[in-house]
């Protein structure tokens, strides 16, 4: 039977540094989590460190974002399972190594535009319909803001960031007058491997951890439902 008094979030990223932040705070409410992520093995590992403190049972998906037909699938299945989709988190991103642009290789480029770009288009086209049957619809998408990434070797990075924003600003107006509400979220400079490749010699102690960030994310998905 479906419960329809508890809401359902598909966060995608699952295993990454911000992705498992949000994922922490979401099993505490009445929220049943699908969890996406392409590596099963982490995928396993993350389940097996919530099931104990989560409400509901979480849903874990190995899925390959750039794959768009598995996207539609996955839309599918949660259609037939839940009958709607309150709340889609996009974490995933690809940040290849920093490079000047003619040494950007078509692989590490191909790869950037399909997870950054193309994947969260298949996302919005598999999952508009859910989030409208939902009483409430609401979509985050992650993007990277700062003025560090339209300097110089950040080009393939910064268009998919300024890409994917454009994106997300022209869906919010084609979803103005339904009860869906999308935003991009910019969780800013978080601890991570990740942040620590593209910036090794940075000063770590300027930088929020992803606990700090994923709770003011989840403070700004409660206040957008008036509460």
């Amino acid at each position: 039977m479906i419960n329809n008094n508890k809401r359902i979030a598909l966060v995608t990223g699952a295993t990454g540094q911000f992705g498992k932040a949000i994922i922490n705070s979401l099993i505490t409410k009445n929220i049943e989590v699908i969890l996406v992520s392409k590596d099963i093995i982490k995928l396993e590992k993350l389940y097996d460190e919530i099931i104990n403190v989560a409400v509901f049972k979480p849903l874990i998906i190995s899925l390959d974002l750039s794959h768009g037909r598995s996207i539609d699938k996955l839309g599918s299945k949660i259609f037939d399972k839940y009958r709607k989709l309150d709340i889609l988190i996009s974490c995933s991103s690809f940040f290849p190594k920093l490079s000047p642009i003619n040494h950007i290789s078509p692989k590490d480029f191909n790869k950037i535009v399909d997870t950054n770009i193309t994947a969260n288009w298949h996302l919005i086209r598999a999952f508009d319909p859910l989030l409208r049957l939902a009483k409430y619809g609401r979509a985050y998408f992650l993007i990277c803001k700062q003025k560090t990434y339209n300097e110089a070797y950040f080009s393939a990075y910064s268009l998919t960031s300024s890409s994917l924003e454009s994106m997300i600003k022209n869906w919010q107006l084609e979803t103005k007058k339904s009860n869906i509400k999308v935003n991009t979220y910019d969780p800013g400079p978080i601890l991570s491997k990740l942040r620590n490749s593209a910036f090794p010699g940075e000063n770590k102690s300027k930088l929020s951890t992803a606990e700090n960030a994923a709770n003011k994310f989840i403070t700004l998905l409660e206040q957008s439902y008036g509460v």
